[in-house]
């Protein structure tokens, strides 16, 4: 894991446009637009937390169904999400693969370091029409051999519904016993991007999710609305904003202040429920907002034991959110990343109890 510097200058205008910047209100920053632009260059850090990233598109027949009354059919919906995404994919080294399934497993853009333009293309050749039977545990085997020649953490976004085709008297494993497999052999982290709608899918997908600490099942309607849970996946972004012009000012967001745990705590301290509280009223006074939470560990401990434990920390702060405030959960995002992306030295008790802490972003939606 690293840290990358980037400066992205994003224009030279003399006519009205919105552009943002951070000042301090209270215990959170306060990022806010302006009205006018001179020039504006944007500092981010960027911290990758995989070095592979697997696409799995769902191409067979159940995916002809229509999605919801958006007039698309679920492949269709899933293409146009993809390439969403991958516009949106800031210029990091990660390699990325992807990969069609239905009768059989299809190459669409071999596993290899990422270039936007290429990316594109493939996912713009993707299939428009759905056929075939899900044979995703055909799909599971055959991506060992792909994600044996990885070295890193691999994250897989696999579109599902959660169907899968058995045939009788076939000793078949189970699409949960395979992705395990995957799991412990090649540090794979699952996201199922789930269109499931029957009990039986729904918990299959959750099985799966339950394979390691970091996998999960994220409904695809909530991951057309948030983008944090693609992004959040692959790369934990900190930026600030620097612009060469002052004028009227509209708050469109806040950073929090780091939220900071005991060693193996999960449970908030007194010091932040203020910090919290001004951020559940902030959702409460702005219905159309989200939350997005990271949580993180120190590096004592086993990694997989300190994934777990940044979820129950960044759970922990959710949860206060929604019972305190009566925020729903469909409006807070969470990921958690364990050691992952340390802001201090873990080699000194003052950095690693920097290291322990949950962070988020508020967007009040205006």
């Amino acid at each position: 894991m690293f840290t990358r510097k980037m400066i992205i200058i994003l224009g030279l205008f003399t006519v009205m446009l919105p552009w943002v910047s951070v000042q301090n209100v209270y215990c959170l920053e306060a990022v806010v637009q302006e009205e006018i632009v001179v020039t504006i260059y944007k500092e981010t850090d960027i911290v990758p937390v995989v070095e592979n990233v697997v696409i799995l598109f769902d191409s067979s027949s159940s995916m002809a169904d229509q999605y919801k009354d958006t007039g698309m059919q679920r492949i269709q919906a899933q293409k146009k999400l993809l390439r969403q995404r991958a516009e949106m994919m800031p210029d990091i080294p990660l390699n990325v693969g992807i990969y069609s399934f239905s009768a059989k497993l299809e190459t669409i853009y071999e596993m290899q370091p990422i270039n936007k333009e290429k990316l594109l293309a493939a996912i713009a050749s993707l299939p428009e029409k759905a056929s075939g039977p899900t044979m995703l545990q055909n799909t599971l085997r055959k991506l060992g051999p792909i994600m044996q020649a990885l070295s890193g953490r691999t994250v897989v976004f696999l579109f599902t519904d959660g169907m899968y085709t058995t045939f009788s008297g076939h000793n078949d494993m189970s699409p949960v016993y395979l992705a395990k497999d995957l799991a412990d052999k090649y540090n794979a982290h699952f996201y199922l991007i789930s269109t499931a709608s029957a009990e039986k899918e729904q918990k299959m997908l959750q099985a799966v999710a339950a394979i390691n600490e970091s996998s999960r099942v994220v409904p695809f309607a909530r991951l057309i609305d948030n983008p944090e849970y693609y992004t959040g996946a692959v790369f934990v972004i900190e930026e600030s904003y620097i612009a060469l012009a002052q004028t009227r000012e509209k708050v469109v967001g806040f950073k929090l202040g780091h939220v900071l745990f005991g060693f193996d705590k999960s449970d908030i301290k007194m010091d932040y429920t203020d910090q919290l509280d001004k951020v559940g009223k902030m959702l409460e006074k702005n219905p159309d907002s989200t939350v997005v939470l990271a949580g993180f560990t120190d590096s004592k401990g086993k990694p997989e034991y300190n994934l777990g434990l940044s979820h129950r920390r960044v759970e922990a702060v959710a949860k206060y959110l929604t019972q305190k405030h009566s925020i729903d959960s469909d409006r807070i995002i969470l990921h958690w990343y364990g050691e992952a992306a340390p802001v201090a030295s873990n080699d000194t008790e003052e950095g690693r109890q920097k290291n322990r802490r949950v962070l988020g972003y508020v967007d009040i939606g205006n």
